[in-house]
């Protein structure tokens, strides 16, 4: 059915294509004359590196002695070197004890003038004390303890020098632990002092700490095992550069070669009296001293080199023969596997063809571009009814026109890389001339005839047909959305212009509002002042001002909802003390129960209960909910406030004994504007104050609601986080000033200047008259800003007040002319307007006005401003 091989490129694909990686490369061996030949060389080299291992086990004592030697000529040198070093500092502290005792007069007290300089030449740290012995062996002097008397006649180094007397030499003690010292090891070096006609004196001593010298040994840089020592001749221990305490009182014993032979170095091997470490000593004699420097190198550091490459050719031979055996094993099973696997791959072979036979999917093989083999679906698919349609025939007259191209980019791509390429959509012509949608996917396919092409069709003109449906419908949809989202951003630009047509309407509304409500509470205050002495007339204009005020507070709670429900009123919480605010609030509203008979009563004293929250704006909230438990309660009755403890808040709860609420007032409590059938009845409100208190609340991250039953009163509370951090409670604000304070103050005689730029006569005239209870204020108007420039020009006056809407040019235009003006920039501007926004106020402090007041004028706040610039 295939043709004949196609040459030797395509007999080596197909057999990379056949057979596994490591098959392939065992039969290439195999099938060469020299795979026998191999074999044997690698029994020869397993020989080879058997007879390497045997000499390198015959060279090993040699190795080893050669490496001991050297580390023994090491220890000599390092041996000489320390006996240099040690003999040099010795040398140092036997010239200071020369010096010393010829010092010594006896006197103990100037000794130690002479003492200081001499041993602070010395290295530091090399000297604990100095001392001076007389001949009974008591000390006179010593320099860590002057008034101590201490008995070293028992001392080693005092006897010996007391025996040896009148030899004059320097001795280096045996050492011992300090008296003195603590216990710490010491060794004393010392020489004998004349008395007169010739006789023993005493000795002169310097104690020199052992852990010194272990310090200098241990700092030259030595193995982990290595040891570097000073020993006396009798073998005792001077210093050791590790375990020096454990060497302390060792005496090492007698066979060593420097306490037998007189000679000045030497070296020899054995194990360590102190740790018990076998190793190579060699050792110097430090001059004149009697001192022996000795340096030990561990025997198992000097041979770890020789041993690692000992055991890196054991290691290196066994993996040779390891291997050698396992290679020889392979290739027994290698060629027991071959005719196992060449017989399997032929029945895999038969199935392979049986399941393209049988698969549903279109299958052909094309050698040199023309059909060999086409499946049954493969036929169904092309318009055949027999293979003989097909074979032989070129595959380009099955592949439309606009695709031959891509189809010769393919072939060759897949002859160069021998890889299958990834799948392409193309369109195939069947036998009657129809087209038809496929994917086709293509690889190599290589058998005994050679190297050829495996082509996968996979009918997808129903998937095209699908895509482009979809495509049709996203389009759609995308102009749908599109739409629909420039129909969303005209509606928020609506609402942006609404959002801010809204603010606007309330700024102005806000200063409409509150210009007449100036003139009303400002002469109503006035006139209440007036008429101190008649009570019936005052009494009237007390309902004057108290309905100014609820009016001035019905546009205030406006402002505050309407800012809240746009979004713009921020909080910024800290920890507020609530003891003292909701004491704060009971005082404020105190004078109200007062009135009405009623008890309050506040919760215990506790300063550590605080919350986070935005204390002007809780306090709001709080004398909201006071205020209707004062004015829904009945007469006589109680208002009790209870903070209560809630895990991870703290609760505020003000209980009334009002007539209570049912269950469906409780529902509608919290509406703006609803008063619960209320708002014909006698007392005021404006069904705003819950509703705000409510949005407050959430602003601050807390929580709001209300217990109550009809006849059992109310009891309306506050959750608000904890404060983490507690700080000390807040002092209560200043009470207003009384009545009084709008008497008239002290005039001595100065006339104060108060320029007045307001374009409303009514707001004008409140000035003046505010002004007129303090007399040594006299005020100058000007309606038009540039008509209040030229009296500021020539006046100077003390004060400006500067109304923000005025003809000509605004308030803010004015400040700048003045803040421009060399001879005026430092002339107090105080803004008075109706915009009493919290935005307006930053504003016009930013702007640098020194203080704002906002419309209604407060005439108690004026008449402060007033008395503050006139100091």
């Amino acid at each position: 059915m295939f043709r004949p091989a196609a040459g030797a490129r395509a007999r080596r694909l197909a057999a990379r294509m056949l057979s596994t990686p490591v098959e392939r490369r065992w039969r290439a061996v195999l099938s060469r004359p020299g795979a026998l030949l191999g074999s044997l060389l690698l029994l020869f080299a397993l020989a080879g590196a058997g007879a390497l291992w045997l000499q390198a086990e015959r060279s090993r004592d040699v190795q080893r002695e050669e490496a001991l030697l050297r580390a023994e000529q090491r220890a000599e040198q390092l041996a000489a070197a320390i006996a240099v070093q040690a003999g040099d500092l010795l040398g140092s502290i036997d010239a200071a004890l020369l010096e010393l005792r010829e010092a010594w007069d006896g006197d103990a007290a100037g000794f130690g003038t002479t003492v200081g300089p001499l041993v602070a030449v010395l290295p530091s740290g090399a000297v604990s004390h100095v001392a001076v012995a007389e001949a009974d062996g008591r000390t006179v002097y010593s320099s860590r303890a002057p008034s101590a008397r201490v008995d070293v006649s028992d001392r080693e180094h005092f006897q010996v020098q007391q025996r040896r007397w009148p030899e004059d030499r320097l001795h280096i003690g045996l050492p011992v632990q300090s008296r003195l010292g603590g216990g710490r090891w010491v060794t004393t070096l010392n020489r004998p002092l004349p008395a007169e006609g010739g006789r023993f004196g005493g000795t002169v001593n310097v104690i020199v700490p052992t852990d010194y010298f272990a310090a200098q040994l241990s700092a030259l840089q030595l193995d982990a095992h290595d040891i570097v020592a000073l020993v006396r001749a009798d073998g005792s221990f001077i210093a050791r550069s590790r375990d020096n305490e454990r060497a302390m009182g060792v005496r090492l014993p007698a066979s060593r070669p420097f306490l037998q032979s007189r000679e000045r170095s030497g070296r020899f091997r054995a194990t360590a009296e102190v740790d018990g470490v076998q190793r190579l000593f060699a050792w110097q004699r430090v001059s004149d001293t009697g001192l022996v420097a000795v340096v030990g190198l561990a025997e198992e550091d000097a041979l770890a080199p020789l041993m690692a490459g000992r055991q890196r050719e054991r290691t290196v031979l066994g993996v040779l023969l390891a291997v050698g055996a396992l290679a020889l094993l392979a290739i027994g099973v290698l060629l027991w596997q071959a005719d196992r696997r060449q017989r399997a791959l032929e029945r895999g072979e038969r199935r392979y063809r049986a399941l393209v036979d049988s698969a549903p999917v279109a299958i052909f093989v094309t050698r040199h571009s023309r059909f060999v083999y086409l499946n049954p679906a493969a036929l169904a698919l092309l318009g055949a009814e027999r293979p003989e349609q097909l074979i032989g025939r070129p595959v380009l007259e099955r592949i439309h026109p606009d695709c031959h191209d891509a189809v010769r980019e393919r072939r060759k791509r897949l002859l160069e890389d021998v890889e299958p390429v990834p799948p392409n959509a193309e369109r195939y012509l069947r036998l009657d001339g129809s087209e038809v949608d496929v994917e086709v996917t293509a690889s190599p396919y290589i058998d005994a005839d050679g190297l050829g092409t495996q082509v996968v069709l996979r009918d997808i003109g129903e998937q095209l047909r699908a895509s482009r449906a979809q495509e049709r419908l996203a389009q759609e949809l995308e102009h749908r959305v599109a739409e629909r989202t420039a129909d969303l951003a005209a509606a928020r630009d609506e609402a942006e212009r609404a959002n801010r047509a809204k603010s606007e309407f309330l700024s102005r509304m806000s200063h409409e509002l509150r210009t007449p409500l100036n003139a009303i509470l400002g002469f109503g205050q006035l006139l209440e002042q007036a008429l101190a002495e008649r009570t019936g007339e005052r009494a009237q204009v007390r309902q004057v001002l108290g309905a100014g005020q609820h009016l001035l507070t019905l546009i205030n709670e406006v402002l505050d909802l309407a800012r809240v429900e746009a979004g713009h009123l921020a909080v910024s919480t800290e920890p507020v003390a609530l003891q003292a605010l909701v004491a704060d609030c009971m005082d404020l509203l105190r004078p109200q129960a007062q009135a009405r008979g009623l008890s309050l009563s506040l919760p215990a004293a506790d300063d550590r209960r605080q919350v986070r929250a935005d204390r002007t704006r809780l306090k709001q909230v709080l004398i909201n909910l006071l205020g209707n438990a004062i004015k829904y309660n009945r007469r006589g009755g109680s208002v009790a406030v209870r903070i209560e403890d809630r895990g991870e808040a703290w609760r505020v709860r003000v209980d009334d004994s009002g007539p209570g609420l049912d269950a469906a007032q409780c529902a509608r409590l919290f509406v703006p504007f609803e008063r619960l059938g209320v708002a014909d009845g006698a007392v005021e409100g404006t069904g705003i104050g819950l509703a705000l208190s409510r949005r407050l609340v959430e602003l601050m991250h807390g929580t709001i609601g209300v217990f109550s039953e009809p006849g059992q009163g109310s009891s309306f509370w506050v959750d608000l986080p904890k404060a983490e951090d507690a700080v000390p409670p807040a002092l209560p604000e200043p009470a207003p000033p009384a009545p009084a304070a709008l008497a008239a103050g002290a005039d001595d005689g100065t006339t104060l200047g108060l320029l007045c730029i307001e374009d409303n006569p009514a707001n004008l005239m409140l000035v003046q008259h505010v002004a007129a209870l303090r007399p040594r204020w006299r005020v100058q108007g000007a309606a038009l800003p540039s008509a209040g420039l030229e009296l500021a020009r020539r006046q100077r006056p003390r004060l400006v007040l500067l109304d923000l809407h005025l003809p000509e040019m605004d308030g803010w235009s004015v400040l700048r002319v003045l803040r421009e003006d060399p001879a005026l920039r430092s002339l107090p501007v105080v803004a008075i307007s109706a915009h009493a926004m919290p935005a307006d106020i930053e504003r016009g402090k930013a702007a640098g006005f020194d203080d704002y007041l906002t419309k209604p004028i407060d005439v108690t706040r004026l008449l402060a401003l007033l008395d503050r610039y006139a100091r």
